[in-house]
């Protein structure tokens, strides 16, 4: 295959995953599927087309040595490859997982590996990228055929993976304990520390487009009608737990406070972490206090968690501090 043509399939490889992986994390799960199907398949793509490449930098680096500063970006570029599609590939068909070979999760290191991949390769193709020859002169039969080939033989191998790897949830997350109260996982994605929150000093500050602000101690909190909901809790660093939910849906804590109007609520946490939902989505969303009948551990969120069914777990705001109406 033709130097140029190697590359441009990678790279629409590469770019496909971090589009389909990145876009994925941020839709409902429903909507979200078809893409994580997408991901695989351009991971498949990306292993399998590898030989190609593997071939051109073979010759590359017999011309060239080890010289110079564009053949060790390439070097970069492949290690973070191989690193990434390892990875995504040991995850899919069970090799590693969220709590093995290490403590911090084996799918994060994939994410972190993409992410690296992707800045490497957005380099290497300044600094390498090529003109010639013409695409209209690449586009010939037989390249179609070895594009259709490549693909059909990564929708494949995609399938028969799907039919060995059945312990995991369409996102790619391992089960790791349901109707467990606090005793599932913590957060894998970062090193942060869980906050010191008490209930005497912290309060819900509900603030802007409001008839007046206002704020509730934990007390009050508690004091609300309270609702409970089975929902499960999908973390990006790769695990799921399903757990008995209940606190006070937000719909109704903004309908008390006069705000039926709103669109959009931005929950804030006390670590300054935040996301923004439309009314419609978050309306039925609790703010829980408890789990299982067990008070939140600080780890999970105490005093107030969000609890959001059908989106991923960073969206599941801990430590809540701050609903802002708009």
């Amino acid at each position: 295959m033709p130097r140029r043509l190697a590359n441009l399939v990678l790279l629409a490889a590469i770019a496909t995953l971090l589009g389909t992986g990145v876009v994925a994390w941020l839709l409902p799960e429903g909507s979200a599927a078809p893409l994580f199907f997408a991901h695989r398949v351009a991971g498949l793509a990306l292993v399998l087309g590898a030989g190609w490449k593997y071939a051109i930098a073979r010759r590359s680096l017999h011309r060239r040595g080890l010289g110079g500063l564009t053949t060790w970006l390439g070097l970069l570029t492949a290690i973070a490859a191989v690193a990434a599609t390892g990875i995504g590939l040991a995850w899919t068909i069970g090799i590693v997982s969220f709590d093995r070979p290490l403590s911090y999760s084996a799918l994060s290191l994939h994410v972190i590996a993409g992410l690296a991949l992707s800045i490497l390769v957005v380099v290497h193709a300044l600094v390498r990228g090529e003109h010639r020859p013409s695409l209209i002169s690449l586009a010939g039969r037989r390249s179609v055929l070895r594009g259709l080939g490549l693909l059909a033989a990564s929708l494949a191998v995609s399938v028969a993976i799907d039919q060995i790897a059945l312990a995991r949830r369409l996102t790619g997350s391992r089960h790791a304990g349901s109707f467990t109260g606090n005793a599932f996982p913590t957060t894998i994605w970062a090193f942060d520390a869980v906050p010191i929150v008490t209930a005497t000093d912290w309060r819900l500050r509900l603030a802007g487009a409001l008839p007046r602000p206002a704020e509730l101690t934990y007390a009050e909190i508690q004091n609300l009608p309270r609702h409970e909901v089975s929902a499960v809790l999908d973390c990006t660093g790769g695990w799921w737990s399903e757990q008995l939910w209940s606190g006070v849906r937000v719909g109704d804590l903004l309908a008390s406070y006069g705000a039926e109007s709103a669109r959009q609520i931005e929950v804030i946490s006390v670590t300054g972490h935040r996301w923004t939902f439309d009314r419609t989505e978050i309306d039925q969303a609790l703010l829980a206090t408890h789990l299982q009948s067990e008070p939140l551990s600080p780890a999970h969120g105490y005093p107030l968690r969000l609890v959001v069914p059908g989106r991923r777990g960073f969206m599941w705001i801990k430590w809540v501090s701050e609903l802002v109406v708009a």
